[in-house]
């Protein structure tokens, strides 16, 4: 699950409950979401421009579990890589999953290509949100229904042909309890960035008691830096993810014309190189 610095970031991950929290319904009178066990609708993922809940979330974020995508850090163009979206729990009143998933751009468009390894997952294609994007999704026996501690799902992704710089992969999920209905499922989401490479500076500015430091590569989560001190409540902008991070309270101890020593540290490890601001008079 993510952090509270990286709930910061996906304020738009609010999610699809509506949809995906009755996936598991089996009651033939809701006609609307009687196949849901097959998988949702596409464009559930909680991604940007797709759906968000607005009646009847189910502990949104909030219950016993956990929910995680297993990835590559750095892609290479045209490489196939094996992607695992994973439930973990020790609730043991959790007892049927579901999942979906998408690789997006940091525009929001399509990335790279989908494929299921068996029948656990099945593909949607240019569907969702009228945005023509690609989604993964559980199967009715990929639900592993009264399975509990978990379930996770394998399948492939093909980074595209070309460097389209950081791909955002979005994942929604439900940890339900087998009831026949939706009331009391929890829902998850989680997102990963895949990045082309390590994170680079380009410009830094203050605004306010903000300092905002842009450039390439800043993984989800990733540490600022100032003249080798760690910065609190540092965030990647919910806009742009993986290019501009935000330090709450820095701006206020850089004065006019003092410069700064700054560094971006991703959560691997990898660092960029040391960028000298001033801040101007």
């Amino acid at each position: 699950m993510l952090n509270k610095d990286h709930g910061k970031i996906v304020v738009l991950v609010i999610y699809f409950a509506a949809a995906l929290a009755f996936l598991f319904t089996d009651n033939p009178a809701i006609e609307t979401v009687e196949g849901f066990s097959i998988g949702p609708p596409a464009g559930r993922t909680g991604a940007p421009g797709e759906p968000t809940c607005t009646t009847g979330c189910h502990a949104f974020n909030q219950g016993a579990g956990q929910f995680a995508i297993i990835a590559p850090t750095v892609y290479e163009p045209g490489v196939t890589y094996q992607i695992t979206v994973r439930h973990t729990t020790d609730d043991q009143s959790r007892r049927r999953w579901g999942f979906q998933f998408t690789s997006l751009t940091g525009s929001g468009n399509r990335a790279g290509e989908l494929r299921s390894l068996n029948n656990l997952t099945s593909v949607l294609n240019g569907d969702g949100s009228g945005l023509n994007r690609q989604y993964i999704e559980h199967t009715s026996i990929g639900t592993f229904a009264g399975q509990g501690g978990g379930a996770s799902w394998t399948f492939e992704w093909t980074a595209p042909d070309t460097n389209l710089g950081p791909v955002i992969f979005y994942a929604a999920g439900n940890q339900a309890n087998n009831d026949g209905t939706s009331f009391n499922d929890q829902i998850y989401t989680t997102l990963k960035a895949v990045l082309t490479g390590p994170p680079t500076i380009t410009s830094a500015e203050v605004k306010g008691k903000k300092l905002i430091v842009t450039g390439e590569n800043f993984d989800i989560g990733a540490e600022l830096r100032m003249n080798g001190s760690k910065q609190k409540k540092t965030s990647n902008d919910s806009s742009s993810l993986t290019t501009r991070l935000t330090a709450a309270k820095s701006g206020k101890r850089i004065e006019p014309g003092q410069a700064v020593m700054l560094q971006v540290i991703n959560p691997d490890g990898t660092q960029s190189a040391e960028f000298l601001f001033t801040r101007p008079q």
